[in-house]
């Protein structure tokens, strides 16, 4: 359940740790442990444990909205029938998204498209949200329902580990702050401690 901010200016290394940490690169030494598994060594049952919104949203835009959660449910295990419709109907209702579910996607825009892959990662209801720069793309109508739903998802019991340039937002979500430069951490506490 805590909310954990990884602030740094461009190039500190935000992107790259947060890249190792939902599989996506190799890291060259250390270890990656989330929620008690090594990712290194079981990388499948980390994955199940992990939602990812990366900075940049990948979508597949010549399918629908409903088309692509469906394919992330697939990718996750999740058993097409009333609960798994149940669940996109709340998603979409969720991110706005509802009157736009059965249009392609490459009609969204790009708050549209980060709202969807941050719908696509909370399919799979994820012990662990990793989230790299949350609010790019949002206005600020989407950036007040992202900080909202991350702070409700941590009340669940998820943990949210996000990157961001902003010590706004991160004051505003985020529990305890960590400051990286040139790829080592410079300091750690709340944002009160950090001043």
């Amino acid at each position: 359940g805590a909310r954990f901010g990884f602030l740094g200016p461009n190039g500190a290394g935000k992107t790259t740790t947060i890249k190792m940490m939902a599989g996506v690169l190799q890291p060259t030494a250390g270890q990656v442990i989330i929620d008690g598994i090594e990712l290194a060594k079981d990388p499948s049952a980390v994955k199940q444990r992990v939602g990812f919104i990366p900075d940049r949203p990948f979508v597949y835009e010549k399918l629908t909205g409903r088309e692509f959660l469906e394919l992330v449910a697939g990718l996750y295990h999740l058993n097409n029938g009333s609960a798994l419709d149940g669940r996109l109907s709340d998603l979409f209702s969720l991110f706005d998204l509802t009157h736009w579910q059965d249009e392609l996607i490459e009609s969204y825009s790009q708050g549209m498209r980060q709202r969807l892959t941050m719908a696509s990662a909370l399919l799979h209801r994820p012990k662990v949200l990793i989230v790299d720069e949350p609010m790019v793309g949002l206005d600020p109508r989407g950036a007040k329902l992202v900080k909202d739903l991350f702070k409700a998802e941590s009340r669940k019991g998820t943990t949210l580990f996000m990157s961001t340039h902003s010590l706004d937002v991160a004051e505003a979500v985020c529990d305890e702050i960590a400051i990286i430069q040139a790829g080592r951490l410079v300091a750690t506490g709340s944002a009160e401690a950090l001043r």
